[in-house]
């Protein structure tokens, strides 16, 4: 066990213990451990392997920030084991190793593949002969990736609730500068919403210990009426909305400013064996100690570029841990450091430490983990060997700058940071603390630059008092003072003991230098194109701990500056995120008829029925289908798309949008229309009812309805016409009456003259039903005298509860979508989008009479119509019939010759009324006539059907028309 004695700024509960699994074996972890932090205290350092080389890896940032910890949890891969909390019962599991993680087969392509695995090495080697592909392709994929998703999760698990916030201001990042900001704004009376991907603000200060500290500027954010947000990353910038993920809530954040504290990210070096389990960032082994009481190693050689490393392996050394050696790239500390010891080196030498100035480190080595370190000179010279089981590393401080860039910021190359810092921000957004470059990165400079930045973004919303702009002006010059006058880090070399090994530019990729070095070679001396060939900046850490090293190297084999090279361009999402919290929680909208719990109450099988949910029966289908026949039905059809046209040009509009007319319809008439796109092949389907002169009443398939009122307004808008489109699909609800008695339900309910010669089939009536005001239709898609009834939504119940106990007396009851596919299949009546598809047209679809290609207007798809009559489908839709009462699945196929494919079957249902099979399908034009023999497979079955052009029930239509 490696746990240290209890320190202040821990934030362990030593008396709570906690066991969960680690491929199997139990784990025992204290309440606030994180996964990594719970294995490394029980002696484990190898936690991955790496994804192209499977090298052992361990504990590296101890942030979420680089790759080296990735496991699954609970069958979720991908999870960051030094951040994620341990939870009692969780089993937890290995990556990307087989058979084990101790002895991994895949680990031969470091041992023994290495020359023969360059980048791209995939694209040249895995194309010949290709017909080995599918076996290529197989091994690739076997080998690839990070991680197995489950075949099945629990939807209730993963369910992820979105919130829409809006603020003044947001404050992402929440450190010591992103309190102070926060503080200073809400004191004004901005709204401040502060985002932190931490278990609890503080940022750096928990990393040093303070945990008081933090935790007191939180209590005073709070106070202020600052929302804080811990455990929440915000996930990228898009024109002002800030995605913020907190466990299953995904918070979409319009903020009127953004003030990003997003602090640095310490910087690995580059060096032989620099992967290896026991390398640590020193703020990473600082972290470790100062909040969860795990020594990181007990010897321990730093290689540093700055007093940030200096102070981490001092804090390391006042916890117990031996630092053996220091290799520090400065040469300002070579001059008498023992007489007059910089403030940071003093208290490593008082711990007995050697430092070396001017050095670096060359190699770390060891076969499972780090057991020794080699040091430098940074011009060369005589090499220095340790013995250690921890190597702390501290190459410098990145700008954690993606947020900000993808606002629209500009990154510029410091010469004095030998980093990328921020430059001109665009308006509405801020910048603070280290992000900013802050003074000379001590605690004061980063609140003071914080508290400044809060003001700012408060007085740019008109929250300033009169003392607000002499306190900007006073914290502008305080933090402009505690610039230090010196650079504050060496810029490390390109690249270091080569000679020794494997020199890791990017531990996700597992990117070498030597490969940058081939990329440059092969032409891909851009750093995007290097990204691209190399897969460098592309992994789990998306640039982090490998963006700086690998343009440094870029910049070294192409001889041009770090500035000119440049940064490859920052995208969403900086925070890695399961896919199921930017789908959001599973969720379909739902529409239902204002009649929906009429349904209901009958005991309907309510089911989907594209957005809608409709009664499919009530109980007997067979049962409702004889009863249309024999006396009536009644359906709500209120799922019926339903457009008014208007206007002195509505009947030209019309003309022009479907391929027959309109324009000579009466007033009081309804004709059916087929919509087709400009390529001639149908889109939807339904009925015009000419109200007045001016008016129309458009109907269109349920599924199609806003498609069609989209595809109406488009052509207005470019058109100009005088004519005026209202959707009033929802505001409208229908039913449709049909059945022998129809006529007789519907006259004891209004005063309208419902005989056959006063409204005959395809007239329109306006009249009251049962009180409420309607539009008649006399139409029917069931093959029966029917009338379709169109009303006010509002009423919908009172009015189907006047026709249901009205035709009670007669034999009348409610049937659903189910007998109503029956009785349209009976008519040989098409459904658009189930016996059509895309490429179906009028000619193809037996409905040539549809298209009037004698109007004057140049219609929508009119050239398209006229090239389709002049050539013969290959396809076309016809009926069958068959014997027996097995039902093909619609899909099934329909084969010649007892084996090739020839078409499909659309629809197919067994209908009682004629006592055999019957359905549509897509048969080759030779065999598109009645009579014609077809065969159909389906589900291994071969069935013998006949051809059939004309409705199977009532092909004169009298029913209709009785």
């Amino acid at each position: 066990m490696s746990r240290l004695p209890p320190t202040p700024g821990e934030r362990i509960d030593r008396s709570r213990t906690i066991s969960f699994t680690f491929d199997g074996a139990t784990v025992t972890a204290l309440e606030g451990d994180t996964i990594g932090s719970a294995l490394h205290a029980s002696g484990r350092r190898t936690l991955s392997r790496s994804f192209k080389y499977h090298r052992r890896r361990g504990l590296f940032c101890c942030a979420g920030q680089c790759p080296n910890c990735l496991v699954a949890v609970d069958g979720a891969p991908g999870v960051r084991a030094c951040v994620e909390p341990v939870r009692e019962g969780m089993a937890v599991e290995h990556l990307n190793a087989w058979p084990s993680l101790g002895f991994d087969v895949m680990r031969a392509t470091d041992l023994f593949g290495g020359p023969f695995t360059p980048p791209g090495f995939y694209y040249k080697t895995f194309i010949r002969p290709r017909r080995l592909w599918p076996l290529y392709e197989k091994v690739l994929r076997h080998a690839a990736g990070l991680g197995v998703l489950p075949s099945s999760q629990d939807e209730r698990q993963w369910r992820t609730e979105y919130r829409r916030r809006h603020a003044d201001l947001l404050v992402v990042g929440g450190g010591a500068a992103g309190l102070h900001a926060a503080i200073a704004a809400a004191g004004l009376g901005a709204d401040v919403v502060l985002v932190d991907e931490g278990p609890e603000p503080g940022g750096r200060l928990l990393a040093e210990g303070a945990l008081e500290q933090a935790r007191s500027l939180a209590a005073q954010a709070r106070a202020a009426g600052v929302e804080i947000l811990s455990r929440a990353s915000a996930l990228g910038h898009y024109d002002g909305m800030v995605p913020v993920w907190q466990q299953d809530t995904l918070h979409q954040v319009r903020a009127r400013r953004q003030l990003f504290a997003t602090g640095t990210i310490e910087q690995p070096l580059v060096f032989a064996g620099n992967d290896l389990p026991g390398v640590m960032l020193a703020d990473g082994a600082r972290r470790l100690a100062a909040v969860y009481a795990v020594a990181p190693g007990k010897r321990a050689v730093l290689a540093t570029t700055s007093d940030r490393g200096l102070a981490a392996a001092a804090s390391l050394a006042a916890a117990g841990v031996q630092i053996v050696a220091v290799a520090d790239l400065r040469e300002r500390l070579s001059h008498d450091l023992r007489e007059q010891p910089s403030a940071a080196a003093e208290p490593l030498l008082s711990a007995g430490a050697e430092i070396l100035s001017g050095h670096t480190i060359v190699a770390a080595s060891g076969r499972r983990a780090v057991s020794g370190a080699v040091l430098a000179p940074l011009g060369g010279g005589p090499e220095r060997r340790f013995a250690c089981d921890l190597v702390l590393v501290s190459g410098g401080q990145a700008p954690a700058s993606s947020l900000p860039l993808q606002s629209g910021a500009r990154a510029e190359y410091s010469e004095r940071d030998g980093n990328f810092s921020l430059g001109t921000l665009p308006d509405g957004v801020h910048a603070a603390g280290e992000l900013s470059g802050a003074g000379d990165g001590s605690g004061e400079a980063i609140a003071l630059s914080g508290t400044l930045e809060g003001l700012r973004a408060a007085q740019a919303l008109g929250f300033a008092d009169a003392q607000t702009a002499s306190l900007i002006e006073e914290h502008a010059r305080a933090l402009e003072q505690s610039r230090s006058a010196e650079p504050p880090v060496a810029v490390p070399p390109a690249v270091s003991g080569a000679a020794h090994g494997k020199c890791f530019a990017c531990l996700c990729e597992d990117v070498t230098s030597k490969d940058i070095k081939l990329s440059t070679a092969e032409g891909y001396d851009s750093i995007e194109l290097a990204k691209r060939y190399t897969t460098v900046t592309m992994g789990p850490c998306q640039g982090r701990m490998c963006q700086l090293a690998s343009v440094r190297l870029m910049a070294g084999e192409t001889a041009q500056s770090p500035e000119s090279v440049g940064l490859t361009t920052a995208r969403p999402p900086w925070t890695a995120v399961p896919m199921g919290a930017l789908a959001g929680r599973p969720f379909e909208p739902a529409k239902r008829s204002p009649i929906h719990s009429r349904h209901r109450a009958l005991g309907a099988a309510v089911m989907w029925a594209g957005d809608w949910r409709r009664p499919y029966h009530y109980g007997d289908p067979d049962a409702e289908v004889r009863s249309v026949h024999e006396a009536g039905g009644l359906i709500d059809v209120s799922s019926l798309g339903k457009l008014l046209v208007r206007g002195p040009a509505a009947g030209a509009f019309l003309d022009l949008m479907y391929p027959n007319r309109f324009s000579d319809l009466a007033s009081g008439r309804v004709r059916y229309g087929v919509l087709v796109s400009d390529a001639g092949r149908i889109t939807d389907d339904g009925t015009v009812c000419r109200l007045d002169e001016e008016s129309f009443y458009v109907t269109t398939t349920s599924s199609g309805a806003g498609a069609v009122e989209q595809w109406f307004s488009w052509w207005l808008a470019d058109w100009r016409m005088d004519a005026h489109l209202t959707d009033v699909t929802q505001a409208l609800g229908a039913v449709n009456l049909a059945g022998p008695r129809a006529r007789e339900v519907l006259a004891s309910l209004t005063d309208l003259d419902c005989g056959p010669d006063a409204f005959k089939y395809l007239d329109a009536r306006r009249a009251a039903v049962a009180g409420v005001a309607c539009l008649i239709l006399r139409i029917g898609f069931v093959g029966e005298l029917g009338y379709e009834i169109h009303f006010p939504a509002a009423h919908g119940e009172h009015l189907w509860d006047a026709l249901i106990e009205a035709g009670a007396q007669v034999g009348i009851r409610p049937f659903g979508l189910e007998p109503q596919r029956v009785l349209r299949l009976q008519k040989m009546h098409l459904i658009v989008g189930q016996d059509t598809d895309s490429e179906s047209d009028p000619y193809a679809a037996a409905m040539p009479w549809i298209v009037k290609l004698d109007k004057d207007e140049s219609f929508i798809g009119r050239w398209a119509l006229e090239h389709l009559r002049e050539r013969e489908p290959q396809a076309r839709l016809v009926g069958f019939e068959m014997a027996g009462a097995r039902v093909p699945t619609e899909g099934a196929v329909v084969v010649l010759d007892g084996r090739t494919p020839a078409g499909q079957v659309t629809s197919a249902r067994y209908s009682h009324k004629l006592g055999k099979v019957i359905g549509l399908a897509w048969v080759p034009a030779e065999c598109a006539h009645d009579g014609a023999a077809l065969t159909v497979s389906d589900a291994g079955a071969t069935m013998a059907a006949t051809v059939v052009t004309q409705p199977f029930y009532d092909p004169a239509g009298a029913a209709l028309r009785s």
